[in-house]
């Protein structure tokens, strides 16, 4: 079992009535990438995109710290969104949420998991020790893959 600050992590489903922490935490966590890129930030356009998503809370000690979304594509597990209360960033709780998602990339029998993420996030870091290669990009984002079941 993981835990980061001596605290057990969970990954639990979310919920319909989970969908407001989670576009406020998008929305804050995004701002400034938002504001960087000449993006517009959409909050109904998340809302509609949240009953196709497979999400869920991360979750320490009975608080929700964070949410994660992926969907399933057709040979891959596609991370649509880690999102962490700032105050738990650079603690280890974004590596052992990707470890659980290329855990459960395996368990569905996916050959790899993908992501997109702002070139200028520091998690780019991150996705790239953890074996995600760089797969293309567009103006604000790399595309990164890693193989997991081959």
């Amino acid at each position: 079992m993981t835990k980061i600050k001596g605290k057990p992590l969970r990954l639990q489903p979310a919920t319909n009535e989970d969908l407001a922490f989670a576009r406020e935490l998008t929305r804050v966590n995004m701002r400034e990438y938002y504001i960087r890129y000449g993006l517009v930030w959409q909050p109904e356009a998340f809302d509609a995109e949240w009953p196709r998503r497979e999400s869920y809370l991360v979750v320490q000690a009975g608080r929700a710290i964070g949410f994660l979304g992926l969907t399933i594509e057709s040979a891959y597990l596609y991370v649509r969104d880690v999102q962490l209360i700032e105050a738990y960033r650079g603690e280890g709780v974004g590596e052992w949420v990707m470890t659980c998602v290329a855990q459960m990339a395996t368990e569905r029998g996916c050959a790899s998991v993908r992501l997109k993420v702002f070139k200028s996030n520091p998690a780019v870091g991150l996705y790239a020790r953890l074996g995600y290669l760089h797969a293309g990009e567009e103006a604000a984002l790399f595309w990164m893959e890693r193989v997991v079941n081959q």
